[in-house]
């Protein structure tokens, strides 16, 4: 056991160290950093801090109303008498647009926007729409106004998964994909990363040192584990650049202010991350030893991610109908359990049998890969400089 936590140990370290790993562990959180930050900086330089005026031919509006109304942008709302003296405002840029209620507002809800060149952006229309709303309640007692300016809150109700789905609830829509990706990103790292530790180890006659003082259970599993760590690292990272983010947007955006973490998504996702995580490891060692150049096995192995990955290559078909056969069949799919249940849990229920079925195939199919992984791994090393062809290796794997 010491022995497996030494090369544990020392593969994390040559693989949190090494530069393409620092390189895109910080290129994704700092590279949305970088765009949030752009996008802020252009919405905040382009919006027109200007006053937006209107004439009210029906005498519906009350600018006392204003308190009412949900402001967002800080952008001053003016009454005006009539159109001239608007226009003539506008004309002297004092304020940046002016709408006209005609006499029969609201009976007829066409109303006429005047500005210059650009008309105004989307959130001090909201926030004029919300002004209006606020003046059209009035006539209603203050408990009817509130909840009548909030609008409705939906939430539907599951009665099969016990799950509830409302507008509030965004992060668990939104979780399921970030956290694919995530997945997506990690799959194409710890193919890579295992691939590379076996081939390359076994290419230059490192491994046959190795072997002389460990077993092949404790090298392969301890560079398992500290992959995996690496991995977890990794996440936290991501984690950690995912709560600063929302932390930093929540003080933007209302929606964000309400989330609640999804225990249940996480909890199920951690029973497929592990095993699905094991079952590419064994993948990648029953490969890195089969062949002798590292070459062939990148080849094999970009072959063998299209079955972790079959998901996102079929979005479309999950997204359309997360209950389409195709999509039942990717859930219970060994190598597309994880990716395909992750993504049909924004989208609706995942029934709580094709979750268990799903993971107890995955859990049975990689505890067999690790059988297989190791006494492959045993016979290539017997055949230095030899590749183990499909024969050999079911040969090997019949006689246990």
């Amino acid at each position: 056991m010491r022995n497996l936590w030494l090369i544990a140990r020392h593969e994390y370290r040559a693989t949190v160290f090494r530069r393409a790993f620092i390189l895109v562990t910080l290129a994704i959180p700092l590279g949305l950093l970088a765009i949030s930050a752009l996008a802020i900086l252009a919405e905040t330089s382009s919006q027109n801090r200007l006053p937006v005026g209107y004439v009210d031919r029906a005498g519906v509006l009350d600018l006392s109303r204003k308190s009412l109304a949900s402001m967002t942008t800080g952008v001053d709302i003016r009454a005006f008498p009539d159109e001239e003296t608007a226009l003539a405002a506008l004309e002297s840029e004092e304020i940046q647009a002016f709408f006209v209620l005609p006499a029969d507002y609201p009976d007829a809800l066409q109303t006429d926007l005047y500005y210059l060149e650009e008309p105004p952006s989307t959130d001090v229309w909201r926030d004029f729409s919300s002004f209006v709303r606020a003046n059209l309640v009035a006539r209603y007692p203050q408990g009817m106004q509130m909840r009548l300016l909030e609008g409705p809150d939906v939430t539907v109700h599951d009665i099969v998964s016990k799950r509830e789905f409302s507008q509030r609830d965004i992060v668990n829509i939104i979780l399921p994909f970030v956290a694919s990706l995530f997945f997506f990103i990690a799959t194409m790292s710890a193919s890579g990363y295992m691939l590379q530790a076996v081939a390359a180890e076994k290419e230059n006659r490192t491994m046959e040192l190795m072997i002389t003082s460990v077993t092949p259970g404790q090298l392969i599993g301890g560079k398992t584990v500290g992959l995996l760590a690496a991995a977890l690292t990794q996440l936290a990272i991501y984690v950690v650049a995912a709560v600063i983010g929302l932390m930093i947007a929540s003080s933007r955006i209302e929606a964000l202010q309400q989330l609640t973490v999804p225990w249940t998504y996480l909890g199920v996702m951690g029973l497929f991350f592990f095993p699905s995580y094991a079952l590419i490891a064994a993948l990648m060692v029953a490969i890195g030893s089969a062949v002798t150049k590292i070459q062939e096995a990148q080849q094999i192995s970009g072959l063998l991610n299209l079955l972790f990955v079959l998901p996102m290559l079929l979005l479309v078909v999950i997204l359309r109908n997360p209950g389409h056969p195709v999509s039942v069949f990717l859930s219970l799919f060994p190598t597309t359990a994880f990716l395909t249940i992750s993504l049909r849990w924004g989208l609706g229920t995942v029934p709580l049998w094709q979750i268990g079925v799903g993971w107890i195939s995955l859990v049975a199919t990689t505890l067999f890969m690790v059988w297989a992984a190791a006494r492959i791994f045993r016979a290539g090393m017997l055949r230095y400089g030899q590749p183990l062809r499909l024969k050999a290796a079911v040969a090997v794997l019949r006689r246990g």
